[in-house]
């Protein structure tokens, strides 16, 4: 089990989002939801009985609102939790192309007003 941060140690902006995403973890494809988004790193939220393998590392995929093009990450695990019938996983980016690290800096702003 991942410990959880004491406090919080965020520096950019997250906002609040309800994506599908696809995630690929031991061989296996995953469809878990984007709960928290951030040009760093994302929550995302599973069914707690799916048969899942537990790893440190995992790529993600997801598509932003508005834009045509698919978002690849490779994301480290750094903190997991149960939450109910929910697995929760905090992930942060560890490899990600500048490409799409800018499209979510620009879906971000846009989120907050600021675009």
């Amino acid at each position: 089990m991942y410990k959880p941060i004491a406090k919080e140690r965020r520096k950019s902006q997250r906002v609040t989002v309800s994506l599908v995403a696809g995630e690929t973890t031991g061989g296996k494809y995953f469809l878990p939801l984007v709960t928290d988004l951030g040009v760093d790193g994302v929550r995302i939220d599973s069914p707690s009985g799916l048969e899942r393998p537990r790893a440190h590392y995992l790529v993600l995929e997801m598509i932003l609102p508005g834009c045509k093009e698919i978002i690849w990450a490779r994301c480290r695990v750094v903190r997991e939790e149960k939450q109910g019938f929910f697995r929760r996983q905090a992930l942060r980016f560890v490899n990600i192309s500048a490409v799409h690290r800018n499209m979510l800096r620009l879906y971000l702003q846009r989120c907050v007003g600021r675009a």
